[in-house]
């Protein structure tokens, strides 16, 4: 039986510029690819520590395309897209490369037997790339087998994701070499051209008009129906297209919040939970981590209304007590903003439902959320911009349209502007707690008895 290092014997190297037919364009973006991350280490850094693959400086990473494997049937044999190979001084990492471009989805059978294959051949991991997008590597956007969830492990990322990771690399020009910026450039150069196949998020699923328009008609969706689960899993992946969008405006990586750590083993309990928050609530709701921001920015996608609204919260400063102060403290940070979708809520400890008001009547007067309670100081507040889409709603283009639209609008205009509150450093006090007396006055050694004898001398 011919072993894993016959077959990469005879194997075709991943090349930047493969020589390939038009006809062929998943074998020429999955070569790119494979042949970029071998040439450009910061980028390689990257993929691969998403696989849990991490390298060193000593390693060497090599990458093939359409490497042929015999199969268990000897009239066929199995050809995946890709093999990469990470040696170290001590250790070997191997992983199977499946990829699909355009709307093209993985295929479960395919990766059932490449998963057998990888088994038969002691390779770590399968990696499948398509434009179906995920909120972490793990969660796989089809079936694992129970028995090879053990022995083989399985990743998924969307090229969408790649091509940020390669932008947020060649933004830190410190981190890179001319050489390999160069590389890396012409990589992202080609996945962003409409010939790559390589796509963003443009459409919710087709229940999405069905969903929409029963909530209007106070229609009971079950969370196991489709169009509550269908929904859901187009929710999770422009969860993660959006994230991607903002990585890439702004240059930092933007995290999806809400991933517990149970979600990490089983994506499907994720999917069941939403499913039954969304036939319950009727909201769609995600929210993302932004270095350096206030807080954390929440979107939320209400079915019954028909809004789409972004928000942040923020504690209110301690170091004051009245509700005037702690609102007065708000209004400096938002005399710069200018928008009339934009309200302001404030929340009150204990039962104390929250009040609110535009952000024009909060600007002109702090009065306006207090609502008779300036006795009692708000706790914290929430500033929201939300918009009523109508009719774009229930449209499965438009909505990604408005949604992709409005996200980084209110925090250009709005959520960068905000500040968290920090407790002030502590002063020194004018007068010192402990009170030190003078030392008493010592006795002139010549008058002090000794605490022990002079040792006697003897002749």
């Amino acid at each position: 039986m011919k072993t894993l290092d016959d077959i990469l014997a005879t194997a075709h190297t991943a090349r930047l510029m493969p020589v390939v037919a038009d006809s062929r364009k998943e074998e020429r973006v999955v070569s790119i690819f494979l042949a970029t991350l071998t040439r450009v280490r910061p980028f390689a850094k990257v993929i691969l520590d998403c696989l849990d693959a991490k390298v060193g400086k000593s390693s060497a990473l090599a990458a093939y395309t359409e490497v042929e494997f015999p199969s268990s049937d000897t009239n066929n044999k199995d050809r995946p897209d890709g093999l990469l190979s990470l040696t170290t001084r001590k250790v070997r990492w191997t992983a199977l490369v499946e990829a699909k471009i355009a709307a093209a989805e993985i295929d479960v059978d395919q990766i059932q037997r490449y998963g057998e294959l990888a088994k038969r051949f002691q390779i770590d991991a399968i990696v499948t790339l398509s434009n179906q997008l995920v909120a972490l590597p793990t969660f796989v956007p089809y079936l694992v087998p129970k028995k090879l969830g053990s022995q083989v492990r399985f990743f998924h990322m969307s090229w969408i994701s790649v091509l940020t990771s390669a932008h947020l690399i060649l933004q830190d020009k410190d981190d890179i070499d001319p050489d390999q910026a160069f590389i890396l450039n012409e990589m992202a150069r080609y996945f962003e051209h409409d010939s790559s196949g390589v796509t963003q998020f443009r459409q919710m699923n087709p229940e999405w008009r069905t969903l929409v328009h029963g909530v209007r008609d106070r229609h009971q969706f079950g969370p196991n129906s489709p169009e509550i689960e269908n929904t859901v899993a187009s929710w999770h992946q422009k969860e993660r297209d959006i994230s991607l969008l903002l990585s890439r405006r702004i240059g930092h990586e933007v995290a999806i919040r809400g991933l517990s750590r149970k979600y990490h083993s089983n994506p499907a309990d994720r999917l069941r939970d939403v499913s039954n928050a969304l036939a319950s609530s009727n909201e769609l709701r995600f929210s993302f981590a932004i270095p350096n921001a206030a807080a954390d920015l929440d979107v939320t996608a209400d079915l019954q209304r028909r809004t789409i609204s972004c928000s942040m919260k923020l504690n209110a400063p301690l170091d004051t007590k009245r509700a005037s102060a702690r609102i007065n403290w708000l209004r400096r940070q938002l005399r710069n903003i200018d928008r009339e979708d934009v309200v302001v809520r404030a929340l009150w400890s204990g039962r104390g439902l929250p009040t609110q008001a535009s952000l024009a009547e909060v600007k002109v007067d702090s009065k306006s959320l207090e609502n008779d309670r300036q006795k009692l100081p708000p706790i914290g507040f929430e500033v929201i911009m939300i918009k009523d889409v109508a009719r774009r709603f229930s449209g499965r283009s438009t909505f990604i349209e408005d949604l992709e639209k409005m996200i980084p609008e209110f925090y250009d205009n709005v959520g960068c502007h905000l500040r968290a509150w920090t407790p002030p450093p502590p002063p020194i006090a004018k007068d010192d707690p402990i009170h030190v007396s003078d030392p008493p006055q010592q006795t002139p050694a010549s008058t002090l008895e000794p605490d022990f004898a002079d040792p006697i001398e003897t002749s």
